[in-house]
């Protein structure tokens, strides 16, 4: 049996609770919670009360109990699926890597937030300063405007209305009207182009990946020096991009309309 206490700030605490609960084979009261984590009632019921706020606890009953919500299935089903999309992808990101000659990425959203989740270094020696497990807003550079264009006008909106245009360079697009210009772009051409928003003197293209929903779950780029992105070449890194994250979205589930070709299966 798992032993409670010592903990050093609330959060420990707010996680402790969650530990409980998910142990736990019924809702536990305010009063059970208190005794088994040693923790005084007044400090459960404010964590209880932000944690029920953000809907990851669920009360029940007149004196009321407490059980962890679906929110936690929510979140381990998108930790699966990015697991997954990783190791289903890898394959075709070293593939494309080697016919390009450029570094490739994957990216999946995590709230207002794109994650860089899986990364095959160029073999050119210019390296980029990206790294799996790197964080960017929504709204800057390729990949991550890929995941923000498909979706829904009013996540749009809603997000335009919390997040911080935070510029990394001077090219970094940070206003709303571009912003809106550049989605409008995604959807009507299928992929996203941004120079140096991250890292001056780069460049990167990306394109969305579907699952078996057609939803997008994540975005495949291509990235490297600017001087590799000229208009000439774009057309073929953009064909090659596209060809590899369709293989990846079937590898996903996706099917994709019969008057599509299908053509360029690897």
């Amino acid at each position: 049996m798992r032993t409670y206490g010592g903990y050093s700030s609330m959060l420990e605490k707010g996680l402790a609770i969650i530990e409980l609960l998910a142990e736990a084979k019924q809702p536990l009261k305010i009063t059970e919670l208190a005794e088994k984590l040693s923790i005084p009632r007044p400090t459960i019921y404010r964590l209880i009360g932000s944690l029920e706020t953000h809907s990851y606890v669920r009360r029940v009953g007149e004196r009321p109990q407490y059980f962890l919500s679906l929110r936690f299935l929510q979140l381990g089903e998108i930790v699966r699926n990015s697991l997954e999309l990783r190791k289903l992808a890898y394959p075709y990101m070293e593939r494309l890597r080697d016919e390009v000659e450029l570094a490739v990425h994957l990216v999946v959203r995590d709230g207002n937030e794109a994650v860089y989740v899986e990364k095959v270094e160029s073999r050119r020696p210019v390296r980029l300063f990206t790294q799996v497990g790197r964080r960017v807003p929504l709204h800057v550079t390729a990949c991550p405007r890929v995941l923000l264009a498909f979706c829904s006008e009013e996540e749009i909106k809603k997000y335009l209305s919390v997040a911080k245009m935070v510029k990394f360079t001077a090219t970094t697009v940070a206003d709303s009207e571009t912003l809106w210009a550049r989605i409008h772009e995604i959807r009507s051409k299928g992929y996203s182009m941004a120079y140096g928003e991250l890292e001056p003197e780069t460049a990167a293209v990306a394109v969305p990946v579907r699952n078996h929903r057609e939803e997008v779950v994540a975005a495949l780029s291509l990235a490297g020096p600017e001087w590799h992105f000229k208009a000439e070449e774009l057309g073929n890194l953009v064909a090659q991009l596209q060809k590899y994250a369709l293989n990846i979205s079937r590898e996903f589930g996706y099917v994709e309309a019969t008057n599509f070709p299908r053509e360029g299966r690897l």
